[in-house]
């Protein structure tokens, strides 16, 4: 696993890009094959179970501590490989928020279907899609997004500060920092999955395992019926939707 992130941090890619987009969710606590909207609420629920194409899922939640957003300019990416990204446009609110997984279990497979910051516990009445500067839904085709591609089976979410810190040092260290993220991700490791909450000055660093891999993966900003942001969320394609 070492060698393998070692070998990433040579390659350079683009944090963000135009793919089709996998497919999510419904009301109820079983769903079965044909879903009309992702499944950003029943996910966490606990118990929830989702059957599609023969494989079945259940979902629990896995809350691992608190991620801290000093400027509220929120950054998702694959940390091992682009190093930094722009940050997402819309500003967030600005303090320490709980940062939970929905676990999609099928058989003796686990899997991190999504990660979410949750600002509020409130239930998602609307979603839209994180965009960064320069990018405009209007320009999409039917079927696709913007997300961040991932070659290290790795995401993040990080504030934008924690990120030009994180940044500066990968590249200043290299593979001696590489190595110890590495070290300190195993340290929670389980078939599959791990992750990592790395407290800085400037905001947490937080990584983890990205669904079955590499890809390319959307963040969604939902909101409660007041309008009020409820929660960012990473879609990693564990689940199909639309």
């Amino acid at each position: 696993m070492k060698y393998l992130f070692a070998l990433v941090l040579l390659l350079t890619v683009a944090s963000c890009g135009r793919q089709q987009a996998p497919a999510a969710g419904s009301e109820a606590q079983s769903l079965t094959e044909t879903l009309d909207h992702p499944v950003f609420d029943e996910a966490f629920t606990a118990g929830f179970t989702l059957t599609q194409n023969g494989t079945t899922f259940v979902f629990r939640t896995e809350d691992v501590g608190r991620i801290d957003l000093p400027s509220g300019r929120l950054a998702a990416f694959d940390p091992f490989v682009a190093f930094e990204a722009e940050p997402f446009d819309k500003a967030l609110p600005r303090g320490s928020f709980p940062l939970r997984f929905a676990i999609a279990r099928s058989g003796d497979d686990e899997r991190i279907a999504l990660a979410k910051i949750a600002f509020s516990e409130a239930r998602i009445a609307r979603w839209e899609l994180a965009l960064v500067k320069g990018q405009d839904p209007a320009a999409l085709k039917p079927g696709e997004f913007f997300g961040y591609g991932v070659d290290s089976g790795t995401g993040s979410f990080m504030d934008e500060a924690a990120m030009r810190a994180y940044a500066a040092r990968l590249q200043h260290d290299g593979e001696k920092f590489s190595d110890q993220l590495i070290e300190s991700m195993e340290k929670t490791y389980r078939h599959t999955r791990s992750w990592l909450l790395l407290p800085t000055e400037r905001g947490t660093v937080a990584l983890f395992s990205s669904g079955y891999g590499d890809g390319t993966y959307a963040t969604y900003f939902a909101y409660d019926a007041q309008q009020n942001i409820v929660a960012a969320i990473t879609d990693f394609g564990v689940v199909a939707w639309r």
